[in-house]
This record gives structure tokens, C-alpha cells and sequence, in this order.
């Protein structure tokens, strides 16, 4: 088992989806939860009190457990490695909507990842409190259903937003937010240097923009990183 970075990012939510040839993307089985726009009870990228790169795997697990609206918590350590994975379904399904990664040390929480219930969020909500995404990528599932992945580097998050197909499909202010992965800044900075991104472009079709090249690597710095190369530029 692999920790989360941006080549699995879409793998890890199909894979939540289904194990079969044709994953569902919008099903009701996922997790109804607005706390992405509420703050209820902390702001992104804290989730029901879980921090990645803060809280402790020990208190992660008591902090699920102890909520009430979760089942069973399967939790899988990698062979070889310290890094857990715990995946668990809403109380009232059998299917997963939720998966934690541990820190490489297993100690730590190191990211979460959360699959919506459809019409919980629209994507417009997101944009008007958190502003337009930085960087964009986007993996057709089926002809009918394309996963876009959203990136807001100053968080650290990624949102998923449903689309009908990059040939026919379309971003709007009314698409479907499907899940949302919370992770830390090293692994933010870690998917920019792995992985080709878009730019953000608006609301728009997909056709001519996501199925195209990808337009640049950027390199995704802390603070302390451009402090210390301020002529840093992105990769092509």
C-alpha cells in the first residue's frame, strides 16, 4: 500500500467507488457532510477535529469511533512500511465513503480523503468561499463520468467535482462536488513536482482543456521555500 500522492488521487476515490468495471460517482451510500462550507466544527483542512500532519493516529481513531454516524473502521497497515490506511462507511452503509492515511512514520495522520453524497455541494460554493482552484486535472471513468480534481495549494486541499465525460461534459457553478482530500503542505508541494497540472480556466467545457496536454508542473512552495528562491518559476 502506497501513500496518497496525486498519480493514486483519483485512483483512491474510484477505488472507493466501486470494485467493479464501471464505478458509480454520484451515489447516495457516500458521506452527507457540508462541513467543507460550514467550518462545522473546524475549518478545512482540519475535518471533525483531524489535522493531517497534526493529530495523532491514536486520536484520529477515537475521534471516529467515538462520533456515532461512522460503522466499522478498517484499518490496514502496509506490509514493509509504518503507514496505515483506515477505511470505514457511513453507520447506515456497507460502502466506504471515507479513507485516512497515516504519515510514513504511522504515528500521524497524513491525509484524508471523504466521497460525497451528491447534492450536498455545488462547486460554486466552494468558489465563492474559497475562491477560484489554482491548478486542475481531470480522468475520464467512464464515457459519462469524468472525475475533475480541484487544487487550492494554500489550504492544502483537492476537491472532486462530477462532470458528464470530458468530450461532452462541462464545468458550471451547479456541478457536483463528489469528495475532497485534505493533505499536508509537503504533500501538496509533492504532488506540483510529480504531476502535470492545468491551469484553472473558469467554468467552461471540458473538451480542449482537460483532454489536452497538461500545460505546466508547477512547483508549489511554502513560505519558507520562496522566501529562500524568489525567482522560482513553474516547470513546463
Amino acid at each position: 500500500m502506497k501513500r496518497l500522492l496525486l498519480l493514486t488521487v483519483l485512483l483512491g476515490c474510484l477505488c472507493l467507488a466501486a470494485c467493479t468495471s464501471a464505478p458509480k460517482l454520484l451515489d447516495e451510500a457516500y458521506l452527507k457532510d457540508t462541513s467543507l462550507l460550514t467550518d462545522n466544527p473546524c475549518a478545512a483542512p482540519c475535518w471533525l477535529g483531524i489535522i493531517p500532519g497534526q493529530t495523532s493516529w491514536r486520536d484520529m481513531r477515537t475521534i471516529i469511533e467515538d462520533n456515532g454516524q461512522f460503522g466499522v473502521v478498517d484499518e490496514i497497515k502496509d506490509d514493509g512500511s509504518e503507514v496505515r490506511l483506515a477505511s470505514f462507511p457511513r453507520k447506515d452503509s456497507p460502502t466506504p465513503c471515507c479513507r485516512i492515511y497515516s504519515s510514513i512514520d504511522g504515528k500521524t495522520v497524513g491525509q484524508i480523503l471523504i466521497l460525497l453524497a451528491p447534492d450536498q455541494i455545488q462547486l460554486g460554493d466552494v468558489i465563492a468561499k474559497y475562491g477560484a482552484p489554482t491548478y486542475a486535472a481531470g480522468s475520464d471513468v467512464t464515457s459519462d463520468q469524468t472525475l475533475v480534481s480541484l487544487f487550492y495549494p494554500s489550504i492544502p486541499m483537492a476537491v472532486y467535482a462530477f462532470a458528464p465525460g470530458i468530450k461532452e461534459g462541462e464545468l458550471t457553478d451547479t456541478s457536483q462536488v463528489i469528495g475532497v482530500l485534505y493533505i499536508t503542505q509537503a504533500d501538496m508541494e509533492e504532488i506540483a513536482k510529480s504531476s502535470g497540472l492545468y491551469s484553472w480556466q473558469g467554468y467552461q467545457k471540458l473538451a480542449g482543456w482537460l483532454d489536452a496536454a497538461p500545460d505546466m508542473t508547477p512547483e508549489i512552495q511554502t513560505e519558507a521555500t520562496a522566501d529562500a528562491t524568489p525567482d522560482a518559476t513553474a516547470n513546463p
